[in-house]
């Protein structure tokens, strides 16, 4: 097993990491408003070629996601764009793993129709599957429901967290079929932007950090969607257990922005006139040590989907793990080091502290050891719970 990047793993690392010093570290406060997608900085990832990163190369993509030849491919763009501006990295994660998705359980007609613009125009769509109280219910107990009518399906629920909402052409959404147990009755649809019915809650998106991963409500009435835009079939896509196939690009963000914290952290000390403090450097030796940690366990966990999902799904848990608990550190050992004056609301430090809090909370770091430890302990377990 060889660590070492690719010629083309090497590029996506370089051509994105050059974007984010240049372009969306710049625009990172102006994101801050968290009224809008982040479309200049997606717009700068479609004209590098980084649009379909998680589609096969047949496709036009560059072969990552989960199930492609290159998994880290798509995973390096996530990992250094979260570097210089978090809620990017978001964006793209949910685009990622949308498309990724499509590809695999939608018809070729499908995937023409909806991923050729992504392919050939740059456009995007997104995936939402959490609405309020889900948590409470379990994955797949959805509120959404779905009921058959001729020629297709009328929609009726809201959903909450709709990254790129307002920047897609096409919304990939979770509903339950009426009168269908779940998993069975578990249901991927595709709508097009503006379809009847399907509305954005003005001023539902107001978080403390990721503000610029602009993620709102979503609400449906009585929006029908034919035949021909459910994806794939009843329960198929709870069935091919695709949570799974999103942790390490959870992964990447955390170790991503855990890194743009430390950049951040080893320019400002020496500035400070602490850099020669012990502690100081106790502190981001503990940093540097965590981030390469948990880097490496993504990237073999990478390496495992391109032989054995199996191991990979339950390998990608402890990658995830670490990560949360790097981007974890990092936030407290950065706070510390760096000191009250450093932590202004407008600082990038503060952002990033911000960010990091709030999205490692889509994750729970206390089940996902508890998944692992239920392996070894040969009990009954299940990777695509992610809360």
């Amino acid at each position: 097993m060889n660590f070492d990047y690719t010629p083309k793993q090497q590029a996506i690392y370089n051509t994105v990491g050059e974007l984010g010093r240049t372009r969306f570290a710049p625009r990172a406060a102006a994101l801050e408003v968290g009224t809008a997608s982040p479309v200049e900085n997606l717009q700068d990832l479609v004209d590098a070629g980084y649009g379909a990163a998680s589609l096969s190369e047949d496709l036009g993509g560059l072969g990552g996601g989960a199930l492609g030849t290159d998994p880290l491919a798509s995973l390096l763009v996530v990992e250094q764009t979260a570097r210089y501006c978090p809620s990017t990295a978001q964006s793209i994660h949910i685009h990622y793993n949308a498309s990724h998705r499509l590809e695999q359980i939608g018809s070729a007609e499908q995937v023409d129709r909806i991923l050729g613009p992504v392919v050939h125009a740059g456009k995007f769509v997104n995936s939402t599957g959490s609405e309020p109280g889900r948590t409470a219910r379990g994955l797949y107990n959805l509120q959404t429901v779905a009921e058959k009518v001729p020629g297709g399906w009328v929609v009726n629920g809201v959903k909450n967290y709709a990254t790129l909402a307002d920047a897609v052409h096409y919304h990939t959404l979770a509903a339950v079929a009426k009168d269908v147990p779940v998993p069975d009755g578990h249901l991927m649809l595709a709508l097009p932007q503006g379809v009847e019915g399907l509305t954005i809650e003005p001023g539902s998106w107001n978080p403390i950090g990721m503000r610029g991963a602009f993620s709102p409500v979503l609400r449906l009435k009585d929006v029908f969607v034919p035949d021909r835009n459910q994806l794939g079939a009843l329960g198929e896509s709870a069935k091919g257990r695709w949570q799974a196939k999103s942790h390490l690009s959870f992964a990447a963000q955390y170790i991503g922005a855990s890194e743009g914290l430390f950049d951040l952290l080893t320019a400002y000390l020496p500035n400070r006139g602490t850099a020669g403090d012990g502690y100081a450097q106790l502190r981001i030796g503990e940093l540097r040590i965590a981030i390469d940690a948990a880097r490496w366990l993504t990237y073999r966990a990478a390496w495992l989907w391109t032989r054995d999902s199996a191991a990979a799904e339950l390998f990608s848990m402890n990658a995830k793990h670490q990560a949360i608990a790097a981007a974890v550190l990092a936030i407290d050992r950065g706070a510390q080091v760096a000191g009250s004056s450093a932590l202004d609301a407008d600082s990038d430090i503060s952002r990033f502290i911000r960010d990091l809090r709030f999205q490692t909370l889509h994750e729970n770091y206390d089940k996902t050891a508890a998944t692992v430890g239920k392996f070894h302990l040969g009990q009954a377990y299940d990777v695509t719970a992610r809360l």
